[in-house]
């Protein structure tokens, strides 16, 4: 019996023992401030079940471990970004890592990488244990499905950046992982990235804990860097000119000298008081000659040859030229205009149906007037 007694009491210190190392125990429960987080981000729609989101029955592990609104995530930002493997979240979660994804990582991806992100390696999610799985640490948000490890990010054109290896990686893995670490700080409570000790080599950790003091925890210390300017090219400048005529179509157009005016410019007027503009005249264009010297201004241009055999002359083909001196007089021999606005019924062919009950009135003959005119008398003139 007392051998036993023994063993029953050796059998409760060892058990006592192990539940004093886990820092928490089987008869310990969650703190009521995580189920009102659960419901207050269900009701203000922080995660809407869809394809990418499943809710999940209730968690209920050991100790305080679990949730009350489970989801079980494969993608994030409605599915624009997936998640490898599969994890397993609270509502609060969830709906900051869309936020952080939106307002930090993509835009920090398009600064760096010139491409968004549209997947992320994840290395735990809810897992009911200690802080970094030791034996006696504390309760891990983890067991809450209050955090998330990144390991990884994917982006459009299939390149991957992992934590392990971009974090003094290139410069543009590194910069985009400080950024995005640095840019974590401001929407989670605890960041812990590579540097912050030997368990965070290879993934950025972040959670949601509640403090007793605002307090967060960033390590390591934020450092971003200034990302590469925006390499934006400008088309060629294309100059005004034309090919000669008789040249071959590949060769190469000759161009107008800088500063000089393209034909069919606006002009530029100088305003009163300023001096005059700079002669822009392209070469080519002759210069009218001063007044006095007799000659015609030459424009550069070629003369009109003769017209080729058969080719019409200029000038009215009907209209015969009078000799200086003589009057005008119409031609007979001009064709009449498209209409006719004779009266009615003359038997017009090119009376159109437009005019043609139009009414005509003949003018009225002058006639005597019946009052008698006054008699002249001699000497009133």
């Amino acid at each position: 019996m007392t051998r036993g007694v023994f063993r029953y009491l050796v059998a409760s210190l060892v058990c006592v023992g192990l539940l004093s190392g886990c820092r928490f125990d089987l008869f310990d429960r969650r703190e009521p401030w995580r189920a009102e987080a659960e419901e207050k981000c269900i009701a203000e729609k922080g995660a809407v079940p869809s394809a990418f989101l499943e809710p999940m029955s209730e968690i209920d592990g050991a100790g305080a471990c679990g949730m009350d609104h489970p989801f079980r995530v494969t993608g994030l930002e409605d599915g624009a970004v997936s998640v490898e493997p599969k994890a397993t979240l609270a509502c609060p979660m969830i709906r900051d890592l869309n936020l952080w994804l939106a307002e930090v990582v993509q835009p920090a991806a398009t600064a760096w990488i010139g491409q968004p992100v549209v997947g992320i390696r994840q290395m735990s999610s809810y897992s009911c244990r200690g802080m970094n799985g030791q034996v006696g640490a504390k309760i891990s948000e983890h067991a809450f499905g209050n955090a998330l490890d990144v390991g990884a990010f994917v982006f459009a054109d299939g390149r991957e950046i992992t934590v392990r290896n971009g974090w003094k990686g290139p410069q543009e893995a590194r910069g985009f992982l400080l950024q995005v670490q640095a840019g974590a700080c401001e929407v989670f409570t605890t960041v812990l990235a590579p540097g912050s000790n030997v368990f965070h080599y290879d993934h950025i950790h972040v959670d949601l804990m509640r403090r007793h003091n605002p307090r967060l925890i960033c390590k390591p210390a934020p450092r971003p860097m200034a990302p590469p300017p925006l390499m934006v090219s400008t088309p060629p400048t294309v100059q005004f000119g034309g090919r000669s005529e008789g040249q071959p179509l590949g060769a190469p157009v000759p161009q107008v000298p800088q500063g000089a005016r393209i034909p069919g410019e606006p002009m530029s007027i100088a305003p009163p008081g300023q001096p005059p503009l700079p002669d822009r005249t392209p070469p080519g264009y002759g210069q009218s000659q001063p007044a006095g010297t007799g000659r015609a201004p030459s424009y550069g241009q070629q003369p009109y040859g003769a017209p080729p055999p058969g080719y019409p002359p200029s000038g009215d083909p009907v209209q015969r030229v009078q000799p200086p001196g003589t009057v005008y007089q119409p031609n007979s021999l001009r064709p009449p205009g498209p209409m006719s606005y004779g009266p009615a019924g003359a038997g017009d062919p090119q009376v159109t149906g437009s005019i043609a009950n139009r009414k005509y009135y003949s003018p009225t003959l002058p006639q005597a007037s019946p009052i008698p005119l006054p008699q002249a008398r001699p000497g009133e003139d």
